[in-house]
């Protein structure tokens, strides 16, 4: 027999606030997850593009797009570390393509006795946040390929992203 393992390690199931499930994701979800829940997740994975002026962004739903809201500036950082306005189409996504992971999640597992690490998270979430945007960026990587085949695209996954706290990802078109 040949086995071949899942892209997420059962081992991150140990930085779970809770025990249920212990050793698979199948009775977690189970025991826990709605179906709804679960199909929303799934939406997660494959969000919304659109293409404006060869600057691709995603978006939670590309039909309330609206380009007076999403002018064509992005930031970068300097060699001083103050943030700039820049027109470069890298700068333009890369900025207006964060996505702030810890701040997405209004929902937590109460886990009291967990000190803070990083970013206002404990150790366990925080390497939690570092596996759902590694994800969340492996499903992107695919849907723009499918969406955008002639581009290539580069993913980041940083701390405090340029204006943003917490543990971030964004992309940009190379």
């Amino acid at each position: 027999m040949k086995a071949y393992q899942g892209c997420i390690s059962k081992d991150s199931l140990n930085l779970f606030a809770s025990d249920i499930g212990v050793g698979e994701f199948f009775s977690y979800v189970g025991n826990l997850v709605s179906l709804e829940q679960a199909i929303s997740v799934l939406g997660l994975l494959s969000p919304d593009f659109v293409e404006v002026d060869g600057h691709v962004f995603w978006l939670p739903n590309a039909q309330q797009y609206d380009s007076q809201k999403k002018c064509l500036k992005g930031l970068v950082e300097t060699e001083a570390g103050a943030l700039e306005q820049s027109t470069s189409r890298k700068d333009v996504e890369r900025y207006r393509n964060i996505f702030s992971i810890n701040q997405f999640f209004s929902k937590w597992e109460d886990s009291p006795n967990r000190p803070v690490f990083k970013v206002g998270l404990s150790e366990e979430d925080y390497r939690l946040c570092h596996l759902f945007a590694e994800q969340i960026a492996r499903y992107w990587k695919r849907a723009l390929s499918d969406c955008f085949p002639e581009k290539v695209f580069q993913f980041e996954i940083a701390d405090d992203l340029l204006d943003e706290y917490g543990v971030c990802l964004t992309f940009w078109q190379l």
